[in-house]
């Protein structure tokens, strides 16, 4: 009993940064979805940190500091908004006070034309506000097709 109670204190004693990172980390991406949906370039770029890094997952996609990824917003957010980017999961880890890295699963698109993307950040609180200190997002690759003889054709290319 007195190991549950102080377990329990533990708990309730960690540091609000610890305790609220889930929390803190979905306002952030709620904040980032309500600003696209209004096509609010503004809104979105005072999401980053002054010296954040940005890199999403199509070519030309990479900027370092505000005025760089304030330009890739501009010239990306007519597509973003029209993708309707939707938030399926969270997973918010705290490193240091002030410090939270999240591995986030979004989904972008309509109907069949559907596209999962994978984004893992770096959060930090500054000025009161949490930022994004590294944005990186990625869609991910299909599998291979199985093999229709359901073998291993490596083997026989590498001549074994």
């Amino acid at each position: 009993m007195r190991v549950a109670w102080l377990l329990a204190l533990a708990v309730l004693s960690a540091p609000p940064a610890f305790a609220d990172a889930t929390a803190d980390a979905r306002g952030v991406a709620e904040a980032f979805l309500r600003a696209v949906a209004a096509g609010d370039a503004d809104a979105v770029v005072a999401l980053y940190a002054d010296d954040a890094r940005l890199v999403w997952p199509g070519r030309g996609q990479e900027a370092r500091g505000r005025e760089a990824i304030a330009a890739l917003v501009r010239r990306e957010l007519p597509a973003m908004r029209a993708a309707k980017p939707v938030l399926v999961s969270l997973d918010a880890t705290p490193l240091a006070d002030g410090v939270i890295a999240v591995v986030g699963h979004w989904e972008h698109g309509a109907g069949n034309d559907r596209v999962a993307v994978r984004t893992s950040e770096v959060l930090v609180r500054r000025g009161g506000a949490w930022r994004y200190l590294v944005d990186h997002a990625s869609i991910g690759v299909a599998p291979p097709a199985p093999n229709p003889r359901g073998r291993d054709d490596r083997r026989r290319r590498r001549g074994s």
